[in-house]
């Protein structure tokens, strides 16, 4: 009988357990502020404006409150994402973004942004899709990149498909 119990409250800790997982899993929070880029890119801002270093480095960074606060530090509109901006800076809160486009971990892969960007002169929509289009953040990427999308724009490009130029 110990045994038949020790069995079962085992398998009522695995079935909390699991169920809690699946809960934090699907509560995953949302972005700090609900950035429209639709309404950013139609006043001309480039997406370098805001994701810094893309022409320059590896990685794109996600906005600081700073870059936020370059032409928001005042108002502008009656927008209340406009306001949380200016709130999380009298806080001296940093933007805690949540990065939507990143490469699985097991696929040991490098990704130069500057590579792809400046000098291949990809458009940021041919992996982040119609992210200028957004009125909102959406809850995922908008595009699943993975080794075959890879390869098929390297074949399109005609440019190299070595294993060891990306996997390093």
């Amino acid at each position: 009988m110990r045994r038949g119990a020790l069995t079962l409250g085992a398998g009522l800790v695995l079935l909390v357990g699991l169920a809690t997982a699946q809960i934090v899993r699907s509560a995953q929070p949302g972005q700090p502020i609900a950035f429209n880029h639709k309404a950013h890119v139609s006043k001309g801002l480039d997406c370098a404006t805001c994701h810094r270093y893309v022409r320059e480095q590896a990685f794109a960074t996600l906005p600081t409150i700073q870059t936020c606060l370059m032409c928001h530090s005042a108002k502008m509109s009656d927008n209340p994402e406009e306001e949380k901006i200016r709130e999380f800076a009298k806080r001296g809160e940093p933007l805690r973004w949540r990065r939507l486009y990143v490469l699985a971990p097991d696929a040991a892969a490098y990704f130069s942004h500057r590579r792809h960007v400046a000098q291949g002169n990809i458009p940021c929509a041919t992996c982040h899709g119609p992210m200028a289009e957004q009125t909102k953040p959406p809850p995922r990427a908008l595009v699943r990149f993975d080794m075959d999308f890879c390869i098929a724009c390297h074949q399109q490009k005609k440019v190299s498909t070595a294993c060891a130029d990306c996997h390093r």
